[in-house]
Order: C-alpha cells, then sequence, then structure tokens
C-alpha cells in the first residue's frame, strides 16, 4: 500500500509582502542555498525621453527580489513551475486548435447531391 503523503498545515501571513519581478537578474548556489535574484525592468516616461536623445539602451532592471532556498526547496519550486508551465502550455495548444477553422464544417465540401 502507498504511503499517504502528509499535508502541511500552512499559516498564511496577511502582512507578508507580494513582490512583483518580470526579470530574472541573477541565479547562483553556494553550496547550501539556491539564491534567485528577480527584478523589474522599468519603463518611465521621463526616462524615455532622455533615453531617446541618448544612444538607444536598454532600460536598467532594478532589484526587487531575492530568494534564497534550501535545494530541497529549489527541487519543489522547479517541480511546482514546470506543473504550471505545462498546464498553461496544454490550455494555449487546446485554445490554438479551437479557434483553427474546421475545413468540413466550413462549407469547404462539395455536395454530393
Amino acid at each position: 500500500m502507498a504511503e499517504k503523503v502528509q499535508q502541511l498545515k500552512v499559516i498564511d501571513n496577511p502582512f507578508v509582502t507580494e513582490l512583483y519581478a518580470n526579470k530574472m537578474v541573477t541565479t547562483s548556489f553556494d553550496g547550501g542555498a539556491v539564491v534567485i535574484t528577480l527584478g523589474v525592468m522599468r519603463f518611465v516616461s521621463e526616462d524615455a525621453a532622455a533615453q531617446a536623445s541618448e544612444e538607444r539602451t536598454v532600460p536598467p532592471v532594478h532589484v526587487t527580489a531575492r530568494l534564497a532556498v534550501s535545494p530541497a526547496g529549489a527541487v519543489e519550486l522547479a517541480t511546482a513551475l514546470n506543473t504550471m508551465l505545462k498546464t498553461l502550455s496544454e490550455r494555449q495548444q487546446r485554445r490554438a486548435t479551437a479557434d483553427k477553422p474546421n475545413p468540413k464544417r466550413s462549407g469547404g465540401e462539395k455536395s454530393k447531391a
């Protein structure tokens, strides 16, 4: 008989800070922790005018979060992200298939009458 996986009791902290990131800055492993530094690339209108006069440069990425997890935690994170990405990919494929016109239904066949 397979062992039942015990569910962890999660106590949510409503005061935890939520952070946004749209860029991964760095990842590293120091032998004890996996460290992921995340950031956000901001497109500020005042900067746009200044940058337009300068040579075309990539906007800076501002660090917004640094996550340090144990190797086991990193494996759990990677597994969860892979599962989520697989689900998103499958949904996208189903939508693309559903959006394609079906030649059999669109009158592409000639009637046999």
